[in-house]
């Protein structure tokens, strides 16, 4: 119900009507749905005329105008008199509250209720009265002064209020397996294969492969269940030669490696890449020589690697020379990765102890076992699925849970991040369409959810029919003039 702003003073109810007062207290406008509802309290205590007095109220802005269901009063001969002869030339009004002086009431509930139309808001209401001398003989017309001002007040603007659908990862298997990798580059003088820790960056290149075991060797939760040594060698020289170099300086620096630990037979294992075409392909792929479409035709082709080594050569002797000097030392590398697994943790006190020290040991599971009970949107909830999304950062629920937390906190940037990175889901485009709408884009919002309800998330119908009931209420009052204020208002609160 939209209620009166202005009500206007209203002079006491006396019968004085020469005095231009009109004998009706306690109005009221209210635009109800569809009607505009005029309520008041009309005193008919002193009203005795000879012949009729009839109060005419009337909706009024500028010359435009609805008169409303009049009331009279009439004498006895006049009342009869209409009632027996409804002469044409002066009947009753249509719908008219008709009393007869003696037997009126004191005081009539008037309540008249007629279609809200645009003009109203800002219309007034006043009383007209017309007398009737004895046996019909026209008397006075007075017009009444405003008794009230209808103002439509600024409706509340309807509010997106989101429901966020956090995901439950699935079961991980009760051995949690995980692995870290990296690369070295532990160079040999020509022609050897025996690793010397003091040649050049040797010392440095290995405690890299040393501080990644390490980082996992020490904590009591894990066990290293493997540890590959892939040695690759650049495609210089004959292929035969480079896949008995490759293998042989592989097999050595995992003797070297191996030596310093003590762990059981099988641990550590050892591949060789002859020449590493994979490798020369990506880099090429990056680069930007003017003949990087050929070169990769070349590197592509099915010829055996001597010939494609013999044909970049001849064809393209300064490119060969740029990758021998800009691009080969880089795929001279051991590449290394340790596997390793991570026991189950059993309470939530033991999983959120894990979570401060050694979040990468937990499940996606464990991390959704300690949101458990705890408000959505509160900082510690929040924080739970932001440290398993960088746990996690490729993994589609760990993103979808994390972008949720954001949008409860209005970090609409980061939750839209998280979002690039969790798929295609059913699930997924229902929260894209939450965060659009959040974003206050409520035509796009309202297409994503429908296509989230059409791939079955049920949530998205009841969400879809709220945006579209936020795009109608502003497009009226846009056309109303009103919008503007709706959102000031808004914003004030």
């Amino acid at each position: 119900m939209k209620k009166i702003l202005t009500l206007l003073a209203l002079a006491a109810a006396v019968p004085a009507l020469a005095q231009n007062t009109v004998p009706v207290s306690d109005v009221e406008l209210n635009h109800e749905g569809d009607n505009m509802v005029v309520s008041m309290n009309v005193d008919l205590s002193a009203l005795k005329p000879d012949g009729s007095i009839t109060l005419v109220p009337v909706l009024y802005k500028g010359d435009t105008f609805e008169n409303l269901r009049p009331v009279g009063v009439y004498s006895r001969g006049l009342f009869y008199h209409f009632a027996r002869e409804a002469r044409s030339d002066q009947p009753f009004a249509e719908g008219e509250l008709k009393y007869l002086s003696s037997k009126a009431p004191a005081s009539v509930p008037y309540v008249f209720a007629l279609p809200y139309k645009d003009w109203m808001d800002g219309a007034s209401l006043r009383v007209d009265t017309e007398k009737v001398g004895c046996c019909g003989k026209p008397g006075d017309s007075v017009t009444g002064e405003p008794l009230a001002t209808f103002v439509d007040p600024i409706p509340e603007l309807i509010k997106f209020t989101p429901k966020y659908l956090h995901v439950r990862p699935g079961a991980e298997a009760v051995v949690k397996e995980r692995s870290v990798s990296g690369e070295a580059y532990v160079i040999f003088p020509s022609g050897k294969t025996v690793v010397d820790p003091k040649y050049r960056g040797n010392a440095s290149e290995l405690q890299k492969i040393r501080a990644t075991i390490d980082s996992v060797a020490v904590d009591p939760d894990i066990q290293i269940t493997g540890i590959v040594l892939r040695g690759n060698s650049s495609p210089e020289g004959k292929f035969a030669s480079n896949e008995k170099l490759s293998q042989a300086r592989t097999e050595s620096i995992k003797s070297y490696v191996s030596g310093l630990y003590q762990m059981p037979d099988g641990v550590f294992k050892a591949e060789a890449v002859a020449e590493n075409w994979d490798g020369l392909k990506e880099a090429v792929e990056a680069s930007s020589y003017a003949n990087k479409e050929k070169l990769l035709e070349i590197i592509n082709s099915d010829l055996d690697p001597d010939k494609k080594e013999a044909r970049l050569k001849s064809k393209y002797p300064k490119d060969w020379k740029k990758l021998v000097a800009d691009i080969f030392p880089s795929l001279r590398r051991t590449d290394y990765k340790v596997g390793y697994t991570v026991r189950s943790y059993t309470t939530v006190d033991e999983i959120r102890q894990v979570m401060r020290t050694k979040p990468q040991n937990l499940s996606l599971n464990e991390f959704f076992l300690l949101s458990q009970g705890l408000e959505p949107g509160t900082p510690e909830f929040n924080e739970i699925f932001s440290i398993a999304a960088a746990v996690y950062p490729d993994d589609p629920v760990a993103n979808i849970n994390a972008a949720n937390a954001a949008m409860g906190i209005g970090a609409l940037d980061r939750a839209e991040q998280y979002l690039d990175h969790a798929g295609d889901s059913p699930k997924v485009v229902y929260t894209r369409g939450v965060a659009a709408a959040l974003r206050e884009d409520y035509a796009g919002a309202s297409a994503i959810f429908a296509e989230a309800a059409k791939a079955g998330v049920s949530e998205a119908k009841a969400a879809k029919k709220l945006v579209d009931s936020i795009i109608a209420q502003r497009a009226e009052l846009k056309a109303k003039g009103k919008l503007e204020k709706a959102i000031a208002k808004s914003k004030a609160r």
